[in-house]
């Protein structure tokens, strides 16, 4: 998973760094940042067994022992859209539909910026000793 977040990260950066200094040279690495931060995330970087812990006492309405603010809303929003789902959805098969919430795109990655740039910056540190 750790993995997957990182090579998503890193594209995500490169991407909006290819777009953001083509609209403005003079741009820093920070704006990118702040940019792709902000950029839809391919999916939601949880395990499902995390998921499903956190999901199932959301729905029991106690209270998650999470203090991230950041993970806090990615669970929020997987448990908004779990609730729409059963809701609307015949079939309830809850860990079928959890498992495909979790694999959905995410409105974000839901990182902070020291977290964003550590996972850029030590993935640049790692091409440049492997070139």
């Amino acid at each position: 998973m750790r993995k997957m977040r990182k090579n998503d990260v890193t594209k995500t950066f490169f991407e909006t760094l290819k777009k953001v200094r083509k609209e403005n040279p003079l741009a820093t690495q920070n704006d990118v940042i702040e940019l792709a931060i902000k950029s839809e995330a391919p999916r939601f970087y949880v395990t499902f067994e995390n998921a499903r812990r956190y999901i199932s006492l959301m729905a029991r309405k106690k209270q998650i022992p999470i203090v991230n603010k950041n993970k806090l809303e990615m669970y929020k929003e997987i448990f908004r859209r779990y609730l729409k789902r059963m809701r609307e959805s015949s079939e309830h098969y809850r860990f079928v539909v959890l498992e495909s919430i979790i694999e959905e795109p995410a409105p974000s990655f839901y990182l902070d910026g020291e977290t964003f740039k550590g996972i850029v910056y030590k993935t640049l540190r790692e091409r440049r000793a492997t070139a």
